[in-house]
Parts: C-alpha cells; structure tokens; sequence
C-alpha cells in the first residue's frame, strides 16, 4: 500500500484522459504505441522504440509519462499539454493564454473582481463601453469598480465617439445617448479616474484597435468575448504576460497622442445631442460640434476634424 501511494504520487499523467483521447481516435494500444515511435523516433537516440505494453502502463498509470511523450501526445491528439496531466500537476503549467468559459454571469463577475481589485485600464475600440449602458444589479464587482477611490483609464478611438454622436443608424436614442453621457461626465469627475480619446487617422487605416482590459499589476490582458455563449456567463480571452502588458501600457501611455479636451468633448456631445433632440439638422449639429471645440480646445480642432468624413471636412471647410 505505501509504495503504491508513493507511485501514484509521481504519475504527472492523467491515465484515464489518455486512455480517452485514443479511444475518440480509434486508435488501439498497438496503433498509439507505433504512432508515438514514429513521431519521436527521428529526434531520439538509436535503438529507441515505443510498444504495446508501454502504452497499457501510460494508461494504467504504473509508469510516468516522460517529456518527448508528453510533447507528442499533445501534438498527435492537437491538445494542450495541461489537459494530459492531473489537477496538481496542472498548476504548474504556467501557459500565458487562457480561454476562460463561465457557466453563468455572476460566476464570470467573481472571476473579474478578483483579477481587476488592483485597478485597469480599458482600451476600447468603440464608444462607450458597456460598463456605462447595461443595467447593473449592484454586484459585488460593480461596486468594486464604481468606488470612487478605485483607480481606473478608459481609452477610446475618437471616431467611435462622434459615430456614437452623430450616426443617424443606432440602437440608442439621441435622449438615450445623453443619459449615457451624463453618466460618463459624472463618473469621470472622479479623482481616480481618467478618460482619453486618440485619433484613429494617426494609424494607417488598415490598423486595429481590439477592446481589451489591461491589469498593470498582475501582467494580465483581457481581451473580451472572442466567442458567445447563448444564456451563460462571459466567454474571454486572458493572458497573462509580462512583456505583452508592458508593450501594451507603453503603446497607450507613450506612442498615441491622446487628446487635452477629454472632459469638455462629452459636455460638446452632450450639447449637441439636445439640439439633435430637439430637430436641429445633422449638418448644423456638425457645425454646431466642431465650432465648440475650436472654442474650448483649438488645439484639438485638427484631430476632431481628420476624424469626420471627408464630405464632412470640406463641409466645414466652406
């Protein structure tokens, strides 16, 4: 009995997801034996070889599955090499790229409000974020993030602002889309958070800017729903990677040229959006806006302006 404890304790394999994954292939002991001999036999030393029985004991677990095997079954079967290994022995891996999948939204709202308790920053390629349009049920990670001592950077793409302003195609009513300002101007007074908007026309157009969620402190990128899932929790990409962090953090904070009238544009928008309630046409609302802005931040008037259209720019040239 002892020694088998002491066994079983140094088998980093588990036995039963092997036994699986070659079963799913139809693939008996004999055909995995000779497959792994293929795939490794080039790379190993002479007289190397791979049999039947070694394959019962992988499976059994009565011997450790070694390195170059556990390389090949994960490239054989197309699996991380996580998945081949005991919960214990999982957590040694140390892999930077994680799909995360909730089953439900307030287990996905626990799982965030432990990675962002130090702080984030988001980076988000369309305006505004859904922290200042879904309806909020004062979870624990609502609140978290709405205290106003939490330390958080929102980063929007200007564009997306004016579209989310003037685009005559929106789910949002120009009422609606004032609330939704006013909420942003309320938040953003908050000492401890910060609001930027940089010009996409600074980037060759072809250039892309994924929304994504940077926590400085713990090295961790999160880049938000690469995939649905239908009645369930989130569904999200995290990487935990030092060096893609700082890259990161140093594009945003050192190499885009964020704009000095942040604040002021919502209160323009904000402006702007009553006149549209009220019926003022698009064209003078344009005006309206950018006239606003040469006033308050002439300074910004030329990267407001590189963001309009180009029907949009020689009409406010005339």
């Amino acid at each position: 009995m002892r020694n088998n404890i002491i066994q079983e304790g140094h088998i980093p394999q588990d036995g039963k997801q092997l036994h699986a994954l070659r079963k799913t292939a139809h693939h008996s002991q004999a055909d995995m034996a000779y497959l792994l001999q293929t795939f490794l036999k080039p790379h190993m030393k002479a007289g190397f070889s791979v049999l039947q029985p070694d394959i019962s004991r992988l499976e059994c677990e009565e011997t450790a599955l070694d390195v170059p095997k556990l390389l090949a079954y994960a490239s054989l079967f197309k699996v991380d090499i996580s998945t081949l290994l005991k919960p214990h022995f999982q957590t040694f891996c140390q892999s930077e790229f994680r799909l995360q999948h909730f089953a439900t939204n307030a287990e996905a709202d626990q799982h965030l409000c432990q990675l962002e308790n130090e702080g984030r920053i988001l980076a988000y390629s369309q305006f505004p974020s859904s922290f200042f349009v879904n309806p909020h049920d004062g979870s624990e990670r609502f609140q978290q993030i709405a205290h106003p001592d939490y330390a958080e950077t929102h980063i929007h793409t200007l564009d997306s602002l004016l579209n989310f302003i003037f685009s005559p195609i929106s789910r949002h009513s120009y009422a609606a889309r004032g609330d939704i300002l006013r909420h942003y101007l309320a938040y953003f007074r908050q000492r401890s958070k910060h609001l930027h908007f940089f010009s996409r026309a600074d980037f060759a157009c072809t250039s892309l800017f994924p929304s994504l969620i940077l926590l400085p402190k713990k090295s961790t990128l999160i880049m938000m729903a690469p995939v649905m899932q239908h009645d369930q929790g989130d569904v999200f990409l995290e990487i935990r990677s030092p060096r893609l962090c700082k890259e990161i953090h140093e594009f945003y904070f050192h190499k885009v040229n964020t704009l000095d009238v942040d604040i002021s544009l919502l209160k323009i928008g904000l402006d702007t959006l009553e006149l549209l309630q009220q019926g003022v046409s698009l064209e003078s609302a344009v005006r309206f806006f950018y006239d606003e802005v040469q006033k308050r931040s002439p300074e910004d008037s030329a990267a407001i302006l590189e963001n309009f259209s180009v029907d949009i720019q020689e009409m406010l040239g005339e």
